[in-house]
């Protein structure tokens, strides 16, 4: 589940983006979040590029986490795409070379995939490193933010 993507981002800037997301995540308590519902694709028409699973529960504290971060990392001059949050868990990636039949297998299997629905409790903010090679990306995590209650 991504809150924010930074793309390319110089070493020199990763302390900023772990204090963004510390302080995203300071007054924050941990949240039940489930997954449910139909699986879909990005895009909705044409070649999927991506499958992914919506959010049944938890939305919200998705959103105001979302929120939380992309204000953090703005205070502090980090570039980020700031397209509006599309809250979903990705299932797969298609690849890029994939012909058009693979396309429209992956397209089919989508159609009559049944999830059941899957519930977890956001605790924590990760910050993570891609990197892309031929085989795929290789993600990496540099750092964790725990959600911590504000104290009264």
């Amino acid at each position: 589940l991504t809150l924010a993507f930074l793309g390319w981002t110089p070493d020199e800037r990763l302390p900023d983006a772990v204090a963004a997301a510390a302080e995203a995540a300071a007054g924050v308590a941990p949240f039940a979040l489930a997954f449910a519902g139909a699986a879909g694709r990005f895009p909705e028409r044409g070649r999927p590029r991506v499958v992914w699973l919506g959010i049944g529960a938890g939305l919200e504290g998705v959103r105001r986490l979302g929120e939380r971060v992309t204000g953090a990392l703005r205070e502090r001059a980090v570039r980020f795409d700031d397209r509006p949050l599309s809250a979903h868990l990705t299932l797969a990636r298609v690849r890029e070379d994939a012909s058009l039949a693979e396309a429209r297998t992956v397209a089919a299997a989508l159609e009559a995939l049944a999830v059941p629905r899957l519930e977890t409790e956001v605790r924590e903010i990760t910050v993570f490193e891609s990197v892309l090679s031929p085989r795929g990306p290789r993600y990496t995590a540099r750092a964790h933010a725990l959600l911590l209650p504000q104290r009264e």
